[in-house]
């Protein structure tokens, strides 16, 4: 049976976004892991298979990644005892077991150490549960699986099993994940502008708030369904983070200048959408995405056909946009739509075609 077959069949138990004073350290932490999985072709799922779960090659599921999200005040931990008693793994073990072959890792996330006998047990900030030095303790978790599951203690599989060491608190964990994504985004754009990652950090983590309190139904057999409602994708995350760089402005100097603008008219007009643009970006990204990739096929088939300066590609651009119906009506004025142009021709020119 296909990773899909299996996702799509099994009953989930949904009770996170039912729960009115759920932590959004979940959203927090699908934050980070959008950071980890960033170079690769994911799906992260909010609060349906586990709190966070990460689908590989979602238009062709191959593996998935199991993450369960528990937190405390940051001057207390948690017992060994507590964790068996409360069955962390043995639930975790029960998830994975459902996902089999696919289930490529699965992992407790947890912002305090857990101690037994007052030392911490797991030293790494990604333990391995078949890590040698940790089986003592190990092996009271996998007897409460055997357990629990009515098996042998020898077949209790732990190998793809973690405890994760997050440095998350329960209060401020929205602003230092916003402060890592932020240095995660200078990578993308050195010359990254801070209220151009605010903006794109305000817009994934709503996007993954509407996807945890989306609510659907334990038997839907749908995935295209589950994964529209409970997950993003990968390429809407790219997209979006390259909309909020690609639009990131050059200095209104620089581009008049580039493009030989001259009039004080024409700048008087631009300077107003150019301001404009900035304040619809940060209002809500996701309408320039589509505009976004109109303007800029537009861009594309100009330079291919020969277009060699500046001022040519604008107009050229231009005068294309004007009779393509798939420009969206708001979007039809004509120094709203030349100042666009200018800001995403400069940054394909110069950025390489990676806008």
């Amino acid at each position: 049976m296909s990773l899909s077959s299996v996702i799509s069949s099994e009953h989930k138990e949904i009770t996170g976004s039912r729960t009115k004073n759920r932590l959004t350290v979940q959203i927090s932490y699908a934050i980070e892991l959008i950071m980890d999985y960033y170079k690769s072709d994911f799906l992260v799922m909010m609060d349906y298979i586990e709190d966070v779960s990460v689908i590989c090659d979602p238009d062709n599921p191959s593996a998935i990644h199991l993450y369960q999200i528990k937190t405390k005040s940051s001057d207390k931990q948690y017992l060994l005892s507590t964790v068996v008693s409360e069955k962390w793994f043995q639930k975790l073990y029960i998830n994975a077991k459902k996902y089999g072959e696919y289930t490529e890792s699965a992992a407790v996330v947890c912002n305090t150490d857990v101690v037994s006998s007052g030392v911490s047990i797991f030293p790494n900030e990604k333990t391995s549960l078949d890590d040698a030095s940790v089986q003592s303790n190990v092996q009271k978790i996998k007897k409460a699986i055997a357990k629990d599951q009515k098996i042998n203690v020898s077949d209790v599989d732990l190998s793809k099993f973690y405890f994760i060491r997050s440095t998350l608190s329960t209060k401020g964990h929205k602003e230092e994940t916003e402060h890592k994504f932020q240095n995660f985004l200078l990578v993308q754009d050195p010359e990254l502008q801070v209220a151009t990652a605010k903006s794109i950090y305000t817009l994934l983590y709503s996007v993954l708030d509407s996807k945890f309190n989306q609510e659907i139904s334990e038997n839907s057999t749908d995935i295209n369904e589950i994964f529209d409602k409970k997950g993003l994708a990968s390429n809407d995350i790219k997209n979006t983070i390259s909309c909020g760089l690609a639009i990131q402005i050059p200095a209104l100097d620089k581009l008049f200048s580039e493009y030989g603008i001259t009039s004080l008219k024409i700048k008087r007009m631009c300077s107003s959408k150019y301001h404009q643009i900035k304040m619809d970006m940060y209002s809500d990204m996701r309408i320039f995405i589509e505009l976004k990739r109109i303007v800029l096929k537009a861009i594309e088939s100009a330079c291919e056909a020969g277009v060699d300066d500046m001022s040519s590609l604008l107009l050229t651009v231009y005068e294309e946009l004007c009779s393509d119906e798939s420009v969206p009506a708001g979007y039809r004025d004509e120094y709203y739509l030349k100042m666009l142009i200018m800001i995403l021709a400069y940054k394909y020119c110069y950025g390489g075609g990676n806008v």
